[in-house]
């Protein structure tokens, strides 16, 4: 679809009368990074997952890239698939959007799912994870030149590639690692991480009021577990849940239970019209 003169990719799956799911992922991502998790969640309801702009078939947007101005997009996205309430589910940098997109337009996002989220203030998101997050974008690109999908079939080359987002990558799929690399670094990358690090949201975490589930992989090496833990206690009621021998991506590494518990924390939300924003009164 096009968006401010600018082309979004958008990948769409599933029907039915809950709650839609919109799936956000990282930085250095693409709506590939949700293969594992599509197929089964929409057999249950319809799924949208979106490429960022800067990210995946995306292009870049017209305005500097920034974290509000992803939701906006992510808003118009869901404006033009007619989408009332979405349940937003983010990963890293996805969690951010997500939770922005709630902050801006809370009567759109019906639930937070928040995957290894990096949503804590700049001065807290560790400035070696950064770093690590780029480096490990640089060998992904390095390790993929144009056709050599055959790099990744040694496991040596898997590892050095993906050790740092993925506990185990030569556990993974070949396919699906080649899938989650896609071949270059984006040109979003720079200017998204720019992004995340110049917006602070911690002072505005106790204002969300929609049920949220927080997950994390325990041996993250990006985003630290203990930022998810206390990302749970600054969102009144969220849920936690911390997956073991797990990196950055838990919804590709064990994506069963990961699908298991993202199904029944959105089972548990009912349909949009029950999240309709209650009118205020006058005082």
């Amino acid at each position: 679809m096009t968006i401010d003169a600018r082309r979004v990719h958008v990948c769409e799956a599933g029907s039915g009368e809950q709650t839609p799911l919109l799936l956000i992922h990282g930085l250095g991502g693409r709506w590939q990074n949700w293969l594992e998790n599509i197929p089964r969640l929409a057999e249950h309801r319809r799924v949208v997952a979106v490429d960022l702009p800067g990210f995946g078939r995306s292009q870049l947007p017209v305005e500097p890239i920034s974290i509000a101005g992803y939701a906006r997009t992510l808003d118009r996205v869901c404006d033009l698939l007619e989408l009332d309430a979405v349940i937003a589910v983010g990963n890293s940098l996805g969690g951010l959007v997500a939770t922005e997109l709630a902050l801006r337009e809370p009567a759109r996002v019906a639930g937070l799912a928040l995957v290894s989220a990096a949503c804590l203030a700049p001065g807290e998101i560790s400035p070696i994870g950064s770093q690590l997050a780029l480096a490990a974008l640089a060998r992904i690109a390095a390790a993929l030149p144009r056709g050599a999908a055959s790099t990744l079939r040694r496991p040596r080359a898997r590892h050095l590639a993906f050790a740092t987002v993925i506990r185990h990558p030569t556990r993974l799929h070949t396919d699906l690692l080649y899938e989650l690399a896609g071949g270059a670094r984006p040109p979003g990358t720079l200017d998204a991480l720019a992004a995340l690090s110049a917006h602070p949201i911690r002072d505005q975490l106790g204002r969300i009021t929609q049920p949220t589930l927080v997950v994390h992989g325990r041996e993250d090496m990006l985003i630290p577990c203990s930022d998810s833990e206390r990302l749970a206690t600054l969102i009144a009621g969220a849920e936690l849940h911390v997956f073991e021998d797990t990196g950055h991506l838990p919804m590709v590494e064990r994506p069963v239970p990961f699908n298991d518990l993202l199904l029944r924390f959105v089972g548990e939300q009912g349909s949009p019209r029950d999240h309709a924003v209650p009118p205020t009164t006058g005082g």
